[in-house]
């Protein structure tokens, strides 16, 4: 897979329940820390647990327009397109499983699946959410850089199986 923003959104959106679990468990830790006062006995002052839990809370909301972001750019693509992606990526089928499901062949089946990608990157581009946007407003998060720095050329959606969430 092309490493690319367009690419790496729909990777991250595949595990956003645990991304934003995680993101979640994070946060009541600093509040647990921050009620128990733990983070003093490390040298943590208030002022850094404060923005720890803000930088968090802003992780998270980015990740919401994430979801808000990949739906608006699937819903500009054909169903057949959306699928695919679902199918691949949400669903974690194999090329395998859904070539002989949908009765595809295989060779199809890839040049679809990068047209669909490459459809939806054209979507969320009309959208205003090009790779200059989306390099700018999320690499800073430790999530989707994992994630962006997951993709290969070489392989599809190596990070679908792979574990990222910490």
């Amino acid at each position: 897979m092309i490493k690319n923003w367009s690419n790496t959104l729909i990777v991250a959106y595949s595990h956003l329940p645990k991304i934003v679990k995680s993101i979640d468990f994070r946060v009541q830790n600093c509040v647990n820390s921050g009620f128990k006062s733990v983070h003093l006995l490390h040298g943590v002052t208030n002022e850094q647990l404060y923005g720890e839990m803000l930088k968090l809370i802003d992780e998270k909301k980015k990740m919401i327009n994430l979801y808000h972001i990949v739906n608006a750019g699937l819903d500009e693509i054909s169903d057949s397109h959306r699928l695919l992606i679902e199918l691949r990526c949400m669903k974690g089928k194999t090329f395998n499983e859904i070539s002989s499901t949908h009765a595809i062949p295989l060779r199809t089946l890839f040049r679809r699946f990068d047209d669909a990608l490459l459809r939806f990157k054209k979507a969320i581009t009309k959208l205003g959410f090009d790779e200059e946007y989306l390099e700018k407003d999320y690499l800073p998060y430790s999530y989707m850089r994992k994630f962006y720095n997951s993709l290969e050329t070489e392989n599809y959606f190596p990070s679908c199986q792979a574990e990222y969430i910490e």
